[in-house]
């Protein structure tokens, strides 16, 4: 199958060991939490990220106390040992995926007493750009799993109508994703005889389809 028949998207994980990432944020928060576990995205901005995440801890009075680059909004449950929460995080790992990546964080990811673990799933052409950046972060001190995971077509069809399904193809096939865009909304809405404004409709449709099926 070749990108023109489907959504191509690839999976990645970064490990980062604590003495690694001693100068990241995160280094300091094990100190308070055993563990710290990505749940799903809420929302970004230019100073980071908008999270819903879990804390395990031994004192619940911990989730009171101020953080670097790490605010918790709002507990929203909780025990003696765990709580879930709605969170901020602004340091330099959340602050690349604020901007315009084709590239998010999905489960498993979460920050233990031996390192982080960071899964995605994005682009190849993401990829590197979040390779690149964690070699200026922590120079070597991360090691990386890529794998090719393909949507197939039957996975879309049952996900998307004809009429989306249409629009994505075309789209994709034309570089609307890569980055630079290829093509624009009007160009595709051309070469399909259709509206500009039904283009729209139906790839934000799509994408919202395939993003919530993987959890972002």
């Amino acid at each position: 199958m070749t990108d023109h028949d489907g959504l191509n998207l690839r999976y990645m994980q970064v490990h980062i060991s604590i003495e690694s990432g001693k100068n990241l944020p995160g280094s300091s928060w094990i100190d308070s939490f055993s563990k710290i576990e990505f749940l799903s995205l809420i929302g970004k901005n230019p100073n980071g990220l908008l999270c819903f995440a879990s804390f395990d801890f031994e004192d619940d009075e911990i989730l009171s106390k101020t953080y670097k680059e790490l605010e918790i909004l709002e507990v929203i449950s909780k025990t003696n040992k765990s709580a879930l929460a709605k969170i901020m995080l602004t340091g330099p790992v959340a602050k690349l995926f604020s901007g315009n990546l084709n590239c998010w964080w999905v489960t498993p990811s979460y920050l233990t007493s031996t390192g982080m673990v960071l899964s995605l799933r994005g682009t190849k052409e993401d990829f590197q750009i979040v390779k690149n950046h964690f070699s200026k972060l922590v120079g070597n001190g991360f090691s990386v799993k890529i794998g090719k995971e393909t949507i197939e077509k039957s996975f879309l069809t049952e996900m998307l109508n004809k009429k989306q399904k249409l629009v994505l193809d075309k789209a994709i096939s034309m570089g609307y994703y890569k980055r630079p865009r290829e093509c624009t909304q009007r160009e595709i809405a051309t070469i399909l005889d259709i509206k500009q404004s039904t283009v729209c409709e139906h790839l934000q449709l799509s994408e919202s389809k395939i993003l919530n099926s993987i959890n972002i």
